[in-house]
């Protein structure tokens, strides 16, 4: 965490927007951008940054002679709509931006939340780089590491990648959502048995391939008080490295939610996903706890993982051209 010291020597991030009918209508901007932004640099947003009594005018015009500067703002129809209505609170706030708009250290950046405001932007802005968030809040995604990320200085470049990523992540995880809602696993773990069942009542065995598998056909045939495969029985213990017992029963369990994923290809995929699966699943659990483990958590392990997120996105494919 930044001392205050540290704070008061960085940047001012100036949060320009319009309220619209509503004034909960907007608060979605406190989650998204001030708090975010807040983590590293002074905030001025007008619903926490003017008290009752203050000249508006006066708050406005002290941070905007603050630098190094960077003005946000927030390009909706009602931004628009607000910001040619002379009079508005905006139209004053934008001529006050457009009397520093070419100084040093100012910067002011366009964020499109309605890509057809783009043809419509007020003078000032009007000819500035901005950047279309439009599909990512229609997707109702987080922004706020992005916003961060454009105070910090991100290139356009790098931001574009990265955007382009945070979609195709959305859309891989509505994939996953999609299909397991008619494969909605849960997996249980019974501490003292170390029995494995999947709801309702079903033992976890191990699929035929793996059987047929010289990797792990040789060990499934094991019968220990916490390893008997045959029988339903998989060890787990929290370590730091897990056993290859531990990846057997990660592959058996990946295997479980995607039953129809036997050719060569998958199955190399789901021993990838078994051992992500082993270490940070199967592998953070005491051998005397039990578990419970549900397809969110499944989804969301693979996701955030840059080798499970393949091995998903893969096995999604596969189920996709075996269901054509």
């Amino acid at each position: 965490m930044q001392t205050m010291t540290n704070v008061e020597n960085s940047l001012t991030a100036f949060i320009s927007y319009a309220w619209g009918d509503h004034f909960e209508k907007k608060e979605w901007i406190r989650q998204h951008i001030v708090e975010s932004l807040e983590l590293k640099y002074r905030v001025f947003w007008d619903r926490d940054s003017i008290d009752f009594g203050e000249s508006i005018d006066a708050c406005i015009l002290r941070t905007l002679n603050q630098r190094p500067l960077m003005v946000f703002c927030i390009c909706d129809t009602d931004y628009i709509s607000s910001a040619q209505n002379v009079g508005s609170g905006l139209h004053r706030e934008l001529q006050l931006l457009a009397e520093i708009a070419t100084e040093k250290d100012v910067k002011i950046i366009p964020l499109i939340f309605d890509s057809t405001c783009i043809h419509n932007l007020p003078t000032l802005l009007a000819g500035r780089t901005y950047l279309l968030l439009e599909e990512l809040y229609r997707r109702g995604l987080y922004l706020g590491d992005i916003i961060l990320s454009l105070a910090d200085g991100i290139t356009q470049a790098e931001m574009t990648i990265w955007l382009k990523q945070k979609i195709a992540r959305n859309e891989l995880y509505k994939q996953a959502e999609n299909y397991f809602q008619n494969h909605q696993l849960t997996i249980w773990g019974n501490a003292h048995t170390h029995e494995v069942v999947i709801e309702p009542r079903t033992l976890l065995l191990a699929p035929q391939w793996m059987w047929d598998s010289k990797k792990w056909g040789y060990m499934l045939s094991d019968d220990n008080p916490t390893f008997c495969p045959s029988k339903g029985r998989w060890h787990w213990d929290y370590g730091f490295t897990p056993s290859y017992g531990m990846r057997a029963f990660g592959t058996a369990v990946a295997s479980a939610f995607f039953p129809q994923c036997t050719s060569h290809a998958d199955q190399c995929k789901l021993q990838i996903a078994g051992a992500i699966l082993a270490k940070k699943v199967f592998s953070m659990v005491y051998n005397t706890e039990p578990f419970i483990f549900e397809y969110k958590e499944f989804i969301q392990i693979l996701i955030n993982d840059k080798d499970g997120y393949n091995a998903l996105e893969s096995l999604l494919h596969s189920v996709s051209l075996l269901n054509e």
